[in-house]
């Protein structure tokens, strides 16, 4: 039996996108008003003595290891070994949507749910899939991809995922294919993952490009089907090209249309050039959403988060707000970006430098971190054979795709790593 405070949850939604598309267990999950809930109440108004959460306290301050308080210069104790409530830092949450529409302009005059924090990018997808994917929808992630969205969508929900080319035959970017496998699809339902600068090919769609993904989409909706698109923007802002869309697909899809939900998937991770901090965001828009439908998503978003991590770790937020509120910020993340952008001109040159050969064919790539390689052969033997023989590590995707992680090596490096590539691929595929 669905608990009171989920079917007053579904009530708000009702006569929305949010109220068709949500999974069943969607529909069941709640924020529990139970010791979390009238933990964070009491923390407004008792200011005699609180009692309710399952801590060590005196003073009102945290009672913790000395040794931190020599890391308190930047953030406090509390800061560091108190819990975060169960959607995040409200501070940070607001610091990271106003980058989010620094960024992307055009969201200035949409109203969007606030981001809620996850335990990184990949909590951020597992969260939108619990509460919108059901095993017998339709779900598609146009290939190549990265490989643990079959983990979290086809192992965990039990799903088949249907994988739409991103390229033509002729290695452009196409979205008639993803089109074509909406149209396709046997649900009304169709759950998408789309992911700018795409990994593993590291390719982002130009300006045209971008809007005329958009349009397919929209006319998907306007044939019936109802569309929960994930935008998984784990690289977004790595842009190496002035031709590429510069914002984000969320952008275009927030207010697109009624039957379109966009759920946009970020995180510091590399955005914040925070990798192990594992701080993520997921936030919500829909054309005819208002504060209130956001508000119930938001509340749903935090039952999941309470049933599965509970709440996500302090330390990490209270270290990212630090640095986001300094005035180098922004300065150290242009100077990692522009130097992966170097990289990727090295990349790009060392790969022209290369006869064409039949037995290694680069994807095309314009930003993020990688560039891959369509293999004659079993990419796995490429890998090991530059593993064992020239000590270089890739991975291997697919079968017949190598991935090279340019961000990782050294620009003096990289010519010759590509060169290898090459030599090892045309020993093995003569």
């Amino acid at each position: 039996m669905k608990h009171a405070l989920a079917r007053r949850l579904d009530k708000v939604f009702s006569n929305t996108i949010i109220d068709r598309v949500l999974s069943r267990y969607g529909q069941r999950v709640y924020f529990p008003q139970g010791i979390v809930a009238q933990s964070q109440e009491a923390g407004t108004l008792a200011h005699f003595a609180n009692a309710t959460a399952g801590v060590a306290l005196e003073k009102k301050h945290y009672m913790t290891h000395r040794v931190f308080d020599e890391f308190s210069k930047i953030v406090s104790t509390d800061g560091m070994v108190g819990y975060a409530p169960t959607a995040g830092d409200p501070a940070l949450r607001q610091a990271w949507w106003d980058e989010v529409v620094r960024k992307n302009p055009p969201l200035a005059s949409l109203v969007c749910s606030l981001p809620v924090i996850t335990a990184g990018l990949t909590h951020a997808l597992a969260v939108a899939a619990d509460l919108f994917l059901d095993s017998e929808d339709t779900i598609i992630v146009p290939s190549p991809c990265w490989d643990n969205y079959e983990q979290i969508l086809g192992v965990r929900h039990g799903g088949v995922v249907i994988h739409p080319p991103l390229f033509d035959s002729n290695l452009r970017f196409t979205s008639q294919a993803l089109g074509e496998s909406i149209c396709s699809a046997k649900t009304k339902k169709v759950f998408i993952v789309l992911n700018f600068p795409n990994n593993p090919s590291g390719y982002t769609p130009l300006q045209g490009q971008m809007e005329d993904l958009r349009d397919c989409l929209v006319a998907c909706a306007e044939a019936g089907k109802e569309l929960v698109v994930v935008i998984d923007d784990a690289y977004f802002g790595l842009f190496h090209e002035e031709t590429i869309y510069p914002y984000s697909l969320f952008s275009l899809l927030a207010h697109a249309h009624e039957n379109i939900l966009a759920i946009k998937c970020d995180a510091a991770t590399k955005e914040a050039l925070v990798w192990g901090f594992r701080i993520g965001f997921i936030t919500y828009a829909a054309k005819g959403l208002k504060e209130a439908h956001y508000e119930a998503l938001v509340q749903k978003t935090m039952g999941v988060i309470r049933s599965s991590v509970s709440s996500c770790s302090r330390i990490g937020q209270s270290l990212l707000l630090a640095a986001m509120q300094q005035a180098q910020y922004r300065e150290d993340i242009s100077h990692v970006t522009t130097e992966m952008t170097r990289r990727y001109r090295v990349v790009q040159e060392a790969i022209k430098q290369q006869e064409s050969t039949p037995v290694l064919q680069p994807l095309p790539f314009n930003s993020g971190y990688f560039c891959a390689f369509r293999c004659k052969g079993n990419a796995e033997d490429l890998r090991r054979d530059l593993l064992e023989k020239h000590r270089i590590g890739t991975v291997a995707l697919g079968g017949d795709l190598l991935r090279v992680a340019y961000a990782s090596v050294d620009a003096e490096l990289l010519p010759a790593v590509i060169e290898r590539v090459y030599r090892s691929a045309k020993t093995l595929w003569k």
